[in-house]
């Protein structure tokens, strides 16, 4: 059994170690480095920036939880109450009934409006450093018989 000297691709004998051509050392070089860690930099300041839009975007998220389980409270506590009760039938001199609350800094308006056979509800709410309220409205059918 022979041996035959090992040869590269190109049909040349093979190199020993990493050295090559010239003497020049295989590796980076430092303006490669450099745009690595610019190109790194641009990536985690991009990642930051958008955790902070986020958290943002939870904590509106979570404003607007806990606005829609205060309004759905309020929209069932005028549900169980009967039609007549609510407002005043049209013709008479008002015809709205409005009042607020205020739990934890959060302050909660609601008015109720006659309308031909339902009750037109608004509740608004209002958070501590927020500049304009949260709006929901709601229309409840008169079912009852003395209206």
């Amino acid at each position: 059994m022979t041996t035959r000297p090992t040869t590269h691709l190109d049909g040349g004998p093979a190199r020993e170690g990493r050295a090559r051509e010239g003497g020049a050392r295989a590796g980076f070089t430092l303006a490669e480095i450099i745009v690595a860690i610019v190109i790194l930099t641009i990536g985690l300041l991009g990642m930051a920036s958008t955790s902070g839009a986020l958290s943002k975007q939870m904590a509106g998220a979570r404003r607007q939880t806990v606005a829609a389980t205060i309004v759905q409270s309020r929209f069932d506590s005028l549900t169980s109450v009967r039609c007549a009760t609510l407002a005043p039938m049209s013709g008479t001199s008002a015809t709205t009934t409005s009042g607020s609350s205020t739990r934890s800094g959060i302050v909660e308006t609601w008015t109720v409006t006659d309308g031909d056979d339902v009750k037109d509800i608004t509740v608004s709410i209002m958070f501590p450093g927020r500049t304009t309220p949260l709006v929901y409205k709601s229309i409840l059918p008169c079912r009852d018989s003395n209206l």
